[in-house]
């Protein structure tokens, strides 16, 4: 399918992104999901992300990727990259089913800062990073779906086209 089409926006519900995307993505039905890309978040910087969704023209842009421990006995996430990381803002939020009956997922805002440590600048940059309570982080693989929004001007000034942090944390 090409999901380049004129008009064509991939807009799905909270809802449907847990139980029919990320569900099927944990359980290993990788053709009922083509239109979401899988990758490791992390190995990329925020501004290169777009030009690896399946849908790069769209204003929010879709992947699976893999959680990755910060350290190997720890269930803190690595979320870090070559110029800077992500940080998870407010608390989890609960993710109902449609019917409002039952809790099916929990999703994390995280917003990407330029460089590291106290000298971190906040970006526009955001991802929805969204869990299935049917999961457990301690499984492998310990798939999420996120969902990216930001401007793609908003990159380092001495920023050059091609240097992914090739950092495998996510």
């Amino acid at each position: 399918m090409d999901y380049n089409c004129l008009g064509y926006r991939f807009r799905p519900t909270e809802d449907e992104i847990i139980t029919y995307f990320l569900q099927n993505k944990i359980h290993g039905h990788a053709s009922r999901v083509r239109a979401i890309n899988t990758l490791n978040i992390c190995a990329f910087e925020p501004w290169e992300l777009p030009e690896q969704a399946a849908t790069p023209d769209d204003e929010e842009w879709y992947f699976f990727s893999e959680l990755q421990k910060k350290y190997a006995n720890s269930d803190r996430v690595d979320r870090t990259t070559k110029v800077g990381s992500w940080k998870v803002t407010g608390g989890d939020r609960q993710i109902w089913d449609n019917c409002g009956k039952e809790v099916i997922g929990v999703k994390k805002n995280l917003v990407f800062h330029k460089g590291h440590g106290s000298k971190a600048k906040k970006t526009s940059w955001v991802i929805h990073e969204y869990h299935s309570s049917k999961a457990s982080i301690h499984q492998k693989p310990y798939y999420v779906l996120c969902r990216l929004r930001g401007k793609l001007d908003d990159k380092p000034e001495n920023y050059s086209r091609g240097e992914s942090s090739g950092h495998a944390g996510f």
